[in-house]
């Protein structure tokens, strides 16, 4: 009788334990995981992409964009731009958890801001996962630059700064995006910008929609669009131009290299969405790299 009960026993408990490894094993299986490398960077080609660093994870980026490759300040007296520098960017990225990331750099300018220190933070919202319970993901960028220069003697400029926070620029911005199959990925980018000083025919608060693709043709190779269409008030920011651009990267051990044509000649939001005034079909877009290396501690 006792040998029977301890057989029973036995077999019970072993039951469970199978029973409980099998039901660890199903939900581990079952268990959804968040997608991935919807882009290869934090940046899609000027503007940011949904991709943030993860905890201690540090980005140094070098970027540049040269002079038009065409136009009346093109051609091959210029070596079609790489003669000239439009914008120069050096910066350093920090994930200071694996849903948040601040960014701190500083760049030539491209017009009307010189001499800029640009930061921001960026937040994932949501996260697309792989079992399709979440669909997309959604990232929220919070960014400001300020212009350290000497103020322009001519006051009708808005680089004379009658006051200390004319020097500021500001923008936020929603960043949705959606990865099919790990090929393609597209996103949706509505941001605004608002400067504290511009010009009578300009407006303060502007809204842009953003868009973009990501095509990978492998595991290191990519192409991707960008377009932002701003929402001007009617009658002003007649002489501007919408920001388009084209890109080709590459990804490396610890690298990502990109090369693309952009007719925006700045960096930050706040400069390449407002002050875009170069036409495609005029020639006037210029060659541009970004060189990305990622630490890991």
């Amino acid at each position: 009788m006792l040998k029977r009960s301890c057989f029973l026993v036995g077999f019970a408990l072993a039951c469970s334990f199978i029973s409980q490894y099998s039901f660890t094993q199903e939900n581990e299986q079952s268990t959804p995981n968040r997608v991935e490398n919807t882009f290869y960077t934090s940046r899609i080609i000027n503007g940011h992409s949904n991709e943030v660093l993860e905890k201690n994870t540090l980005e140094f980026r070098v970027e540049h964009k040269f002079g038009d490759m065409f136009g009346s300040a093109g051609g091959i007296d210029q070596f079609f731009g790489l003669d000239n520098s439009a914008d120069i960017r050096i910066a350093f990225e920090y994930g200071i958890t694996d849903f948040a990331m601040v960014g701190l750099g500083r760049s030539k300018g491209a017009g009307p801001y010189r001499g800029i220190i640009d930061g921001f933070i960026k937040s994932r919202i949501l996260s697309q996962m792989d079992d399709n319970s979440m669909p997309l993901s959604l990232t929220f960028l919070g960014s400001g630059i300020l212009s350290y220069v000497r103020a322009s003697t001519d006051l009708s400029s808005i680089t004379s700064y009658p006051d200390f926070s004319h020097r500021l620029a500001y923008a936020g911005q929603l960043i949705a995006t959606r990865n099919f199959q790990d090929k393609l990925s597209l996103a949706l980018m509505p941001t605004y910008v608002h400067r504290n000083l511009v010009q009578q025919d300009d407006q303060n608060m502007l809204f842009s929609l953003g868009g973009a693709f990501n095509y990978k043709i492998n595991e290191k190779f990519g192409v991707l669009m960008e377009y932002y269409h701003n929402m001007n008030e009617e009658g002003l920011r007649t002489d501007y131009s919408n920001s388009l651009s084209g890109a080709v990267e590459w990804k490396t051990f610890g690298h990502v290299f990109s090369i693309y044509l952009s007719n925006a000649r700045g960096f930050t939001e706040q400069q390449f969405i407002p002050y875009t005034t170069s036409q495609w079909r005029e020639g006037q877009f210029r060659l541009g790299f970004a060189i990305v290396r990622t630490f890991e501690y």
